[in-house]
């Protein structure tokens, strides 16, 4: 049995969202609208509920802060924060204080069954809006990865090779600094002209230059 209680400033609202809740077979629901901190730790000890639904603004004060203090007691229920409208500035704050769900829920046909299930198992649940404010703020924090340097496509022997024609070597030249035949050269040069689509040595050397090879 999931114990839900309900610590809503708006009598109406508590008896739409208790009424819902009634309906489910696993829930057991009590309402509480407190007037002081200390209705709600009688309430907490005395009902020991696995879930709150807690409004965003209790007592005068803020619902994350209260939250907060939940949160901080010996085993802690699950809380989760109700809202008319969707307040930006609460995600990242409540998500801080240990709230396990936040929904913005004005009018009614919210599916509050679902909501107590899901946070009572251990798990969270969380508005639309809200979902995507924690994802941007995550994003935004991410640290930054700087592309990717472009790859080569030669070896490491038709790189020596590359760099030597781009300073001016003939291929007599290369394959002596080598130690390797000519004929060899001419055919490094010749393939890499044709996997880097060039046409002349001379476009080969600004290659070189092009990419810092030399």
């Amino acid at each position: 049995m999931i114990r839900v209680l309900l610590i809503l400033t708006c009598p109406e609202q508590s008896r739409r969202i208790g009424w819902q809740l009634a309906g489910a077979a696993d829930v057991e629901v009590r309402h509480r609208s407190p007037a002081t901190w200390s209705d709600i730790v009688t309430a907490l000890e005395e009902f020991a509920p696995s879930v709150v639904v807690l409004d965003r603004a209790v007592l005068g004060a803020e619902g994350v802060t209260i939250a907060g203090d939940i949160a901080r007691g010996g085993r802690p229920p699950a809380v989760v924060l109700r809202a008319d409208v969707y307040h930006p500035e609460d995600v990242v704050a409540a998500a801080k204080a240990g709230v396990r769900g936040y929904v913005v829920d004005g009018g009614g046909g919210y599916p509050w069954p679902a909501v107590v299930r899901a946070v009572a198992a251990g798990g969270g649940w969380l508005t639309p809006a809200a979902a995507g404010e924690l994802l941007e703020q995550f994003r935004d924090r991410a640290p930054h990865r700087p592309p990717d340097a472009p790859r080569i496509p030669l070896t490491d022997r038709e790189l020596s090779v590359l760099r030597l024609v781009a300073q001016g070597c003939s291929n007599r030249e290369v394959a002596a600094e080598l130690g390797l035949s000519q004929s060899t050269i001419k055919t490094h040069v010749s393939r890499m002209l044709a996997r880097l689509d060039l046409r002349s040595r001379t476009q080969l050397a600004a290659f070189a230059r092009d990419l810092g090879v030399v």
